[in-house]
């Protein structure tokens, strides 16, 4: 045998055995990193995703919580982990988008992390007391320009989407609310009800039972269309605020350097699941609204954001203290 000969028998059994490798993935159980404590919302639905997605790869896919460091922690995790798709994180835009942003981070979230599918979205709703007398979001802007710094609004701490949702709303009608940061927004639920606290920024689930109650007043949803779960109440768009957008998404990565046959076989399993009836209502029951966003649309969602909240923290000049 010549040494032509010997070269293309190499050649083909390399190749024979990357396809085999390609066809067998998932050949062993998956890892799905939650960057949060048990408990949390985002891992709720890791943890019933994850289930349904075990069945979609024909593979046991197991939730491990690596909280710590504002979501940090969990996310180097994965970009230091092997990329061979067996190692993933769920990831919300809050450590994606916003976190990188108001804080040095030990990766880059367009470098270091695959994006693979996005599968649930929720906007923020702009709440007050149901005793107060702002009843429209105009009326409180109003109040906002001709008494500056004066309101207050309450989030779950600086740098967290409860506070750049509101500070978004802030820069698009030109006024300064004065922060008040929480270890988490619902524990401020009662200073707003005391009329202490202005102004929240909550998601849907949360303050449904407040808004159904009549402590709370919903002024305005941050999503680009009115939530299902509260049909009657403006978005910020309608209210005069075009520009103020602000939804959590949710979805799932891989290490940068997954094989690409790899990160599809996880991406069409991965929509398969968002796109199911069953996890779809489960979504609706815990406050979410369903999305099937694929790699490249989930991709640019991150890049936007990035770009987006990064004009945030500039001109209002957020910073974490580490």
């Amino acid at each position: 045998m010549n040494g032509i000969a010997r070269t293309a028998i190499i050649v083909c059994g390399v190749l024979a055995a990357v396809g085999a490798c390609a066809q067998e993935f998932p050949a062993k159980p998956l890892r799905l990193i939650v960057p949060l404590l048990p408990g949390s919302g985002t891992d709720v639905v890791a943890r019933t995703f994850a289930n349904a997605f075990s069945q979609a790869l024909g593979q046991q896919v197991v939730v491990e919580n690596k909280a710590g460091a504002a979501t940090a922690l969990g996310a180097n995790f994965v970009v230091r982990s092997t990329p061979d798709g067996y190692t993933l994180l769920v990831a919300t835009t809050s450590t994606l988008a916003v976190l990188p942003t108001v804080q040095s981070t030990p990766y880059d979230t367009v470098k270091d992390l695959a994006p693979i599918a996005a599968f649930s979205t929720a906007p923020f709703v702009l709440c007050v007391s149901a005793d107060s007398r702002f009843k429209t979001l105009v009326d409180l802007i109003a109040t906002a320009k001709a008494e500056p710094g004066k309101l207050t609004y309450a989030s779950s701490g600086t740098g967290t989407m409860t506070q750049m949702a509101v500070e978004l709303v802030s820069v698009v009608a030109k006024i300064n609310l004065l922060h008040v940061p929480y270890k988490g927004v619902t524990g401020a639920y009662p200073d707003v009800l005391g009329g202490r606290i202005d102004l929240i920024a909550d998601a849907p689930a949360s303050t449904l039972p407040q808004i159904k109650a009549n402590r709370f007043r919903a002024l305005a949803v941050t999503g680009a269309r009115r939530s299902p779960m509260l049909p009657d109440v403006l978005t910020v768009a309608e209210a005069g605020l075009k520009g103020a957008e602000a939804v959590f998404v949710t979805g799932i990565l891989a290490p940068s350097g997954t094989p690409r046959t790899v990160l599809t076989r996880l991406q069409n399993a991965a929509l398969k699941v968002a796109q199911s009836a069953e996890f779809r209502e489960f979504l609706a029951q815990q406050g979410y609204e369903p999305l099937s966003a694929n790699a490249a649309d989930f991709s640019q969602h991150v890049k936007d954001g990035l770009v987006k909240w990064a004009a945030v923290v500039r001109e209002r000049n957020i910073k974490v203290e580490q």
